[in-house]
């Protein structure tokens, strides 16, 4: 009975917030990236060439043999050690345009040529 009562509640909420909200208002969307980064030996392929400020969700993947890290050093932002074949995911906030330099710290990769810069934009208003 107190199921039913819960259910009925939460649909008369969310029938006085829809009610409330004014016509045609745009819905708020939060400006989310999305950027692949797969990792291989001594080296990055990353999706994307630059992103905007705002959000970003980096989709990281070891398609190597050795394990790996990826890391934004100025954001002081790394996924754990990565084994082959893993998957991780991570949201960085990047709140000002420049350039982030990223690299594996593993060993001498860096030194290997594991590394790079992401070009950071101002997001459009």
């Amino acid at each position: 009975m107190r199921s039913h009562f819960r259910s009925a509640a939460a649909c008369a909420a969310v029938a006085v917030a829809l009610a409330a909200a004014p016509a045609g208002a745009p819905a708020p969307t939060a400006n989310v990236s999305h950027v692949t980064v797969k990792m291989t030996e001594y080296r990055f392929a990353l999706s994307v060439k630059k992103v905007p400020t705002g959000q970003v969700v980096f989709t990281v993947v070891n398609s190597g043999q050795l394990p790996h890290i990826f890391e934004i050093q100025r954001l002081h932002r790394l996924t754990p050690l990565m084994q082959p074949g893993r998957r991780y995911v991570m949201r960085v906030t990047f709140t000002k345009p420049g350039k982030y330099y990223y690299l594996c710290p593993v060993g001498a990769h860096v030194q290997y040529g594991m590394f790079g810069t992401l070009p950071v934009v101002a997001a459009a208003a």
